[in-house]
Formats: C-alpha cells, sequence, structure tokens
C-alpha cells in the first residue's frame, strides 16, 4: 500500500523535502552525519530505501526543473501523472535525481533541442504513460455522429 499525504504520493514529500535541503546537503554531508537510525528512520516515514534518499538529498534542484521541461517536451502535465500515475511519476522523481546526464539535458533543453532524448532513462517511461494516456483520453471520448 502506498503512504500518501492528501493526493501527492509520498515520494513527491521527499522530493520537495529534498529540495528545501539540497543545497545545505550539497555543501556538506550532513545527512549522512546523522545517526543511521535516524536516517533509517526518516527514509522509512517516506517510504524509501536509505540510498534513495541519499540520492534525492544530494541531487541538484535543477533535475526537478528539467523534468518538468521533459514532461512538457513529451506532451505530459505533473498533475495528470501524479493523479493517475503517482507511482511512476515517484520513479520518474527519483530516477532524474539520480540521472548522470543532467548537464547533457539541461545544456540540450538551453540549446532548445529538443525531441526524443536516447540518452535519458525516463524517455520509455514517459512515451508508454503518453500511450496510455492518449489510449485512455480515446476511449473517454465520444464518437462523432454524422
Amino acid at each position: 500500500m502506498e503512504r500518501r499525504f492528501g493526493s501527492v504520493p509520498m515520494i513527491g514529500h521527499v522530493v520537495s523535502w529534498a529540495k528545501r535541503l539540497s543545497h545545505r546537503f550539497s555543501q556538506s554531508d550532513e545527512l549522512r552525519k546523522l545517526d543511521p537510525e535516524e536516517i533509517n528512520r526518516i527514509a522509512r516515514d517516506f517510504g524509501v530505501s536509505v540510498s534513495e534518499l541519499l540520492v534525492v538529498a544530494k541531487s541538484d534542484v535543477g533535475v526537478q526543473a528539467l523534468l518538468k521541461q521533459r514532461l512538457v517536451e513529451i506532451g505530459l502535465s505533473e498533475e495528470l501523472l501524479q493523479n493517475r500515475y503517482p507511482k511512476q511519476f515517484g520513479d520518474l522523481n527519483r530516477v532524474c535525481a539520480s540521472c548522470s546526464s543532467a548537464k547533457r539535458c539541461a545544456s540540450d533543453f538551453q540549446q532548445k533541442k529538443s525531441g526524443r532524448s536516447d540518452y535519458c532513462p525516463n524517455t520509455f517511461t514517459l512515451e508508454a504513460l503518453r500511450a496510455k494516456s492518449e489510449a485512455a483520453a480515446e476511449q473517454r471520448t465520444p464518437p462523432l455522429q454524422v
């Protein structure tokens, strides 16, 4: 069972928390300096592993903006993903936070290079979610009467 606050999946709260603290954690190793039991408790409270917590906490705040740009590029909304596919949205955030291609991604967006990004580890998931959303939208749209 997925733990949630309101309608936002737990990973969304972890990412928000990590954004607020990422500058501090990137400048020092404060999170790692906590007692291991405390780190385990924090990770457990957010429903992530310790390694995922450490990756998200150390990730650059800018990677979340890159994910938002990637969503726009592929034609998906953050709200749609949070509401219909919260687990996958959490996975997208986790993958983006640990991506080794963030600089390349940022450069591509800055240079207005768009299109399918073979280096992006979220590309296949995003394309699958777009196809799934389009298929669901087609099923909800009544056929035109002539």
